[in-house]
């Protein structure tokens, strides 16, 4: 759908990258060290019908989304899940996963730019929002390359190995004409 370049493509999932998508996370947390996450490695489990149904809830949304890079299999995948209440409808909360192995070649940035170019496109999406461990200076400098401003500190959010981990709070608000 989306080409990207010689290594990889972007594109919307479809239910049946719910298995990848599920082999892809297991893989991000069994890493060691540990990446910036709230889950712990055996706290993700869904079933895959779970996952099937969440990749078509999110593509089905006006303001949601589920994004995946591929390359022989699914080694990126980028997620809006967008407000659900009259006065939320106007925003989506974000989270992306990429692969250890093609980190720093672009995965991240591309999925980042298709999500800024859907959201733009959007006529109903006024917000994206995310937390990130505010350690994570790489995830950081990701989301402010692509606009995104910081809001706030959620401080002691998370816990991993008895010490509080802070999250930062950001979004990247678009001007929308009524």
């Amino acid at each position: 759908m989306m080409h990207e370049g010689a290594n990889f493509w972007i594109r919307r999932a479809d239910p049946n990258h719910a298995r990848d998508y599920i082999r892809l996370i297991k893989g991000i947390l069994a890493e060691d060290p540990p990446v910036d996450t709230p889950y712990a490695p055996g706290e993700f489990n869904p079933a895959t019908g779970t996952i099937r149904d969440l990749i078509t809830e999110l593509n089905a949304g006006d303001n949601s989304l589920f994004l995946i890079a591929e390359s022989e299999g699914v080694i990126g995948a980028l997620t809006c899940r967008g407000g659900e209440l009259e006065a939320s409808r106007h925003c989506t909360s974000l989270g992306i996963y990429v692969a250890q192995p093609v980190r720093d070649q672009g995965v991240g940035s591309a999925l980042m730019r298709h999500m800024v170019e859907w959201a733009t496109a959007s006529p109903l999406l006024e917000r994206v929002e995310l937390d990130v461990f505010a350690g994570n200076a790489r995830a950081i400098h990701l989301y402010e390359k692509y606009g995104f401003a910081r809001e706030g500190v959620k401080r002691r959010m998370y816990y991993r190995g008895g010490v509080p981990i802070d999250m930062l709070m950001m979004a990247l608000l678009f001007e929308k004409k009524p």
